[in-house]
């Protein structure tokens, strides 16, 4: 059994081994430098870092700096509102703390009622989400647990407050049966999770896909933590053109659902994640968890002592690695997703370079005039190192938005054209052409990585005209077949 207990340090090590990550940078020094991400962990109350009533939140920070993907490294800042000696940075507001450094991120885990934001944190925060696309995380429990946070711009609607009680019979709770038959506190630190419903979302190849977040190599990331007493994620109409800049809203993009007896809502889906894609208004993403239980250690990492609530990272049942990788896919991914643009072309850059050499493109070299095949060749190849998801929405985030917009209403969501094979494609082949790659020789070192970015200029509009080409092709194809038709 694993230690409850275990410091960073050990936990990262546990990480590493269990996703096979491998110091990329010895084996291929040609590779570019990922891009960093800066993140600022902000928390209140009685929840620590390290210990404290909830045992910390060592497992997500683990994660995070454990370089699960290795064309992004966050570096991660904690900072705490009143006292905590495992915070980097403890009895500092939240304007002071996001003046420590640059970051691309805020995540909040509030347990303190309110609201408590004075203007000036109120102002430092808008600032940060709007001004320089900073992504938050917001997190909070039951009842009125993190309203301290509940005026923060956008991020404090989307979590419902207050939200339902701690106590039956209206209370959320998400609980799965444990060791025993019974529903009990404990039975949210054992190793069943509750399962998840996601929204589908389209996503070139593959058709349909959960929201970034959610998906994982090993499939869509469909269950989380149990908790007996969760908050609830919402997604209010974006009815205020200043909090809501270009009419662009929130959505709730996963549900749990009740099963638990002693509450008299039994079958009713609770709200678990909602997201705000900030960038298609010019702003930050905002990602909103309905409880900060889905994060603590006492529910990842289980009770000290405990056998029977073990956790999710201790090997035991014959699905726990499967179980354990999808959570702590989460967190990356939430990484990943709420990054700035700037950040999102970084992360793009680094992971497509390496591909170039990758068995799949160098084989397909001579195909890469012939954009759709070529295009899932390198989605192939890409999806070995991220998410296709991830993969999906890098592409997608060279379309123009007002595109992206027609493309999606003129699409049959059954049978759409192979646009992302084409965009794949193109922009493989431009960077193949721009920086004069060949198949039978390794580059002596990477290039920058705004150079490799600046080289997907022009990728929408070209893979654009080539399949709006190819299906003209085919359609008088169609139409002389036709017409031979009638002449017999």
């Amino acid at each position: 059994m694993h230690d409850v207990t275990a410091g960073i340090d050990d936990i990262r090590r546990e990480i590493i081994d269990r996703h096979q990550i491998i110091d990329w940078s010895d084996r291929f020094p040609w590779w570019p430098q990922p891009a960093h991400v800066k993140v600022l962990f902000y928390a209140d109350g009685s929840i620590q870092y390290d210990g404290g009533p909830f045992l910390g939140l060592k497992q997500v920070l683990a994660t995070l700096t454990a370089r699960v993907y290795p064309w992004v490294h966050f570096d991660v800042t904690t900072a705490h509102r009143r006292s905590d000696p495992s915070a980097d940075h403890d009895n500092v507001d939240l304007a002071a703390a996001l003046a420590i450094d640059s970051f691309d991120e805020l995540w909040i885990y509030s347990i303190e009622s309110g609201p408590q934001l004075s203007a000036g944190e109120l102002a430092a925060a808008q600032a940060f989400m709007d001004t320089t696309d900073g992504g938050v995380l917001i997190t909070g429990d039951h009842a009125d647990l993190g309203q301290a946070f509940g005026n923060l711009r956008r991020a404090g609607t989307m979590r419902q407050l207050p939200a339902p009680p701690a106590a039956p019979p209206t209370w959320n709770s998400t609980l799965r049966t444990g060791a025993d038959s019974l529903f009990q506190f404990e039975d949210q630190s054992d190793s069943t999770p509750q399962p998840l419903r996601y929204r589908r979302y389209w996503a070139g190849v593959f058709a349909q896909a959960p929201h970034p977040v959610l998906c994982s190599s090993l499939g869509p990331i469909d269950i989380f933590p149990d908790h007996q007493h969760e908050g609830e994620a919402v997604a209010p109409a974006p009815t205020d053109p200043n909090e809501w800049p270009g009419g662009v809203g929130a959505e709730v993009i996963a549900w749990g659902n009740i099963v638990d007896p002693s509450s008299n809502t039994v079958g009713r889906e609770v709200g678990v994640l909602s997201a705000y894609d900030g960038h298609a208004a010019g702003v930050g993403r905002v990602l909103a968890d309905s409880t900060w239980h889905h994060h603590f250690d006492i529910n990842l990492r289980g009770l000290p002592g405990d056998p029977a609530r073990p956790g999710f990272v201790t090997p035991g049942t014959a699905s726990w690695i499967t179980t354990a990788k999808k959570i702590e896919h989460f967190f990356v991914n939430a990484g990943v997703w709420l990054a700035p643009p700037a950040k999102q072309a970084a992360m793009r850059a680094a992971a497509w370079w390496p591909i170039l050499w990758s068995d799949a493109i160098v084989e397909a070299h001579p195909l890469r005039d012939r954009s759709w095949l070529f295009g899932r060749y390198a989605y192939d190849a890409l999806g070995r190192y991220a998410p296709q998801c991830a993969v999906f929405r890098w592409l997608w985030d060279l379309v123009p938005t007002l595109v992206q917009q027609d493309f999606v209403k003129l699409i049959d969501p059954g049978d759409p054209p192979p646009f992302a094979e084409y965009l794949a494609g193109v922009a493989t082949r431009q960077l193949i052409e721009r920086f004069d790659v060949r198949p039978d020789r390794l580059p002596d070192k990477a290039p920058e990585l705004e150079e490799v970015d600046a080289a997907f200029e022009g990728v929408a509009e070209r893979a654009l005209g080539e399949l709006v080409g190819d299906m003209e092709r085919r359609l008088d194809a169609v139409r002389r077949l036709g017409s031979g038709a009638k002449a017999r």
